[in-house]
This record gives structure tokens, sequence and C-alpha cells, in this order.
């Protein structure tokens, strides 16, 4: 069986927990295939106790209208999960990745092939898992364009690996397909969901898009501010991956002559990481960093104030402010 810990923030949400607990138990009966490699790689990954912020956002999103089904919106949310983990393990295999969230990666343990195979079943689980509702809802169509704009997001990064020159807006342009697009989906499906109106559902999209920015650019921002430990990933993997992030972005005009030199290595001492780090401190890379995920929040909180009130917006708008304060 898989060991699914839920993430200690959820403690303080006990309807909302048990509700993800369900969630995970859903997953937990999806994933078997007869090849026990592929299966014991695809079951890993959710051993590595994920956040599960995006299918909480779903849940909570759908149980802001009077039309949510406990069980359909569990679904919505696991599906939602399973498409999160197959982008995660794809990532590692592409990054070769050593270490997700503190454990050893499922391609580093398993293999290459495993993982990719794990992914892809992942992928159809997740568009199985909604089929019962597909005449409801166009979750599957969601699914579909999350897919899209996430290898977008992917294939744009891939592009502007090792570019030095790589623009800020290019950058954002990434991060919005490759991260913040799921979390318009998972707010904008739970929001179907629940049945709220067309208005509704256009603003729980506009507010998961903040979200997902503010996210990601803190995710960007925690490589460099955190140990490994902490971090639960390898050393500076982005930058050993060619991939520059808001922090070194946003530092490359104040430190150029260091930046020069730095974005030639693909790996670093502890004593070299340390002096990035130091040198993005200085170079004011991390406060822009900080200062522009608290913009996307505020920005999330504002129209977070214009959904239906009630005890789900109180959730959400304090699940929002919550991920600005994380450490890994």
């Amino acid at each position: 069986m898989v060991s699914m810990s839920t993430y200690p923030l959820w403690n303080q949400y006990p309807e909302l927990k048990e509700a993800l607990i369900e969630t995970t138990n859903l997953i937990e009966k999806t994933l078997f295939v007869r090849n026990k490699a592929v299966n014991q790689a695809m079951k890993e990954i959710f051993k590595a106790h994920g956040k599960m912020i995006r299918p909480a956002y779903c849940l909570l999103f759908s149980s802001l209208g009077n039309q949510s089904e406990p069980a359909r919106a569990r679904h919505l949310a696991a599906s939602i999960e399973l498409f999160h983990n197959a982008t995660l393990l794809h990532d590692d295999i592409i990054d070769d990745g050593k270490i997700r969230r503190g454990l050893p990666t499922v391609q580093s343990v398993y293999g290459k092939k495993a993982a990719v195979y794990a992914g892809d079943y992942l992928i159809s689980a997740c568009f199985k898992m909604t089929l019962p509702y597909s005449q409801q809802l166009d979750t599957q169509g969601l699914l579909t364009r999350a897919m899209e704009q996430v290898i977008k997001g992917e294939l744009q990064q891939l592009s502007n690996s090792y570019n030095p020159n790589v623009s800020f807006r290019q950058y954002l342009t990434q991060i919005k397909g490759k991260t913040a697009e799921l979390f318009a989906i998972s707010c904008l499906s739970g929001a179907q969901e629940g049945g709220l109106n067309k208005q509704n559902q256009q603003l729980s999209f506009r507010i998961g898009l903040q979200i997902g920015m503010a996210f990601q650019l803190l995710d960007d921002l925690l490589e460099y501010t955190q140990s490994e430990e902490e971090w639960g990933k390898s050393l500076l993997q982005d930058l050993s991956n060619g991939i520059y992030t808001a922090p070194v972005i946003l530092s490359k005009e104040k430190a150029a002559d260091f930046f020069a030199d730095m974005l030639k290595q693909e790996e670093w001492s502890k004593d070299e990481a340390d002096s990035v780090r130091q040198i993005l401190v200085e170079a004011g890379g991390i406060d822009k960093t900080r200062q522009l995920a608290e913009r996307y929040t505020r920005k999330a909180l504002k129209l977070i104030s214009q959904l239906p009130s009630g005890e789900p917006r109180n959730q959400i708008e304090q699940l929002t402010r919550a991920l600005l304060q994380r450490k890994s």
C-alpha cells in the first residue's frame, strides 16, 4: 500500500484534510499496472509526501457552490494530482534530477524507462478518473488544455536553456505555462463542479493564475535561500540545467561579470553555492523575486475577495496567504 501523509498545513482545516485523505485513497486504488518495476516506480512518487495544494484548491473552490457532489469533487481533485505528479516524473527525467521532496527520484532509482512509463500511466489515469463525469463537466477538456500549456511552457524553457540573455518576460511566460495554468485549472474545475456561474468561474481561473505565478516565484526563490535538506532537491539544480529563474535574471544587471563566469559552470561545491546565494542577495535578485511573489499574492487576494462570501472563501484566502510563508 502507498503511504500518503498529508501536509501539516491541512491540520488547520479538518474537513479539507479529510477530503484530501479520501482523495489520496482514490489515487491509491488507481495505481496498479502488471509490470513490477513500473508499478513500484509509479507508486514511489506518492511516498514522497506531496503537499496536495492543487487538489486542495479544487476542493475549496467546489465548496463555494451549492451543487457540489463530494465524490465527484474528489475525483476531479485526484485527477489533478495524478496529472501534476506525472509532470514531476517527466521533469526529473529531463533534468536528470536525483532528489525530489527530499528522497531519491523515481528515475534515479528505477531508471528512465520505468519513470517514463509510470508518468505516461499517471496521465492516462488522470483522464480515466474524470470519465464518469464527462457528460456533466468539461474536466477532460480542461486537463487537455493544462497538458498543452504545460508542454508549451516546458518547451519554451528548453529553448531558453543556457541562454544568458533570457528576458524576464520570457521567464514569466514559461512559468505561466508550466505552473500557473494548472493552478488556474484546479480552481476553475472546482468552480465548475460546485455550480458557480460563468462570471465566478472566470474569476476562479484568474485567481488560480495569480496564485500559480506567486507559487512558482517563491519556489524559484527558495532554491537559492534554503539548504538542500530544507529544499528537498539537489543543490542549484536549475542552474546546473541552464534554467535561469527570477533570482538570477533579476540579479544579472548588477553582477554581470560574476554571472558571465558562473553561468558556464554545471556543478557547484557548497562554498560556491553559498557564493552564488550571497551574490543574489547583494544584487537584489532575492528581494525582487520575493516582492514580485508578494505582488501576485496581493492580486490573488483582491480577486478572492470578490468570490461568494462564506467559510470556503475564508479558507481560500488563508491558504493563499500561508503559501507565501512556506519554507519548502
